[in-house]
C-alpha cells in the first residue's frame, strides 16, 4: 500500500481553505477517481507546524502513484500545489514489511 498524505497548515487566511476545498480536493478526487474528503485536524500539540485539515489518497504500490502523478490529473494537482505550496505539507508513505 502507498499513500499520499496532505496536510493543510493552519492560517487565518480564509482564501487558503477555500482554495483547498474548491481546487485541491477536486484535483485529488479526479486523480483518485473517487471523492476525496478532508478531515479537520483536532490536535497537533507536539508538532511545531500546526495543521487545520488533512486528507489522504491510497494506491496499491508506488509505481501506481508515479503513473497517476504523471497523468493529466496528476499534473493539474502538481500545478495547483505549486501555487500555494507554503500552506501544505505532503508526505508519501510506502507500507512495507520491515525485517525484524
Amino acid at each position: 500500500m502507498y499513500k499520499l498524505l496532505l496536510f493543510l497548515k493552519k492560517t487565518d487566511d480564509k482564501q487558503v481553505f477555500a482554495h483547498f476545498e474548491e481546487f485541491t480536493l477536486k484535483h485529488l478526487s479526479n486523480l483518485a477517481g473517487e471523492e476525496i474528503i478532508a478531515g479537520k485536524v483536532e490536535s497537533s500539540l507536539l508538532l511545531e507546524t500546526k495543521y487545520s485539515h488533512f486528507c489522504e489518497f491510497e494506491v496499491a504500490k508506488k509505481e501506481d502513484m508515479d503513473k497517476l502523478l504523471n497523468s493529466k490529473h496528476g499534473k493539474e494537482l502538481n500545478k495547483d500545489l505549486m501555487n500555494y505550496h507554503e500552506y501544505v505539507d505532503l508526505i508519501f508513505v510506502d507500507y512495507v514489511q520491515i525485517n525484524k
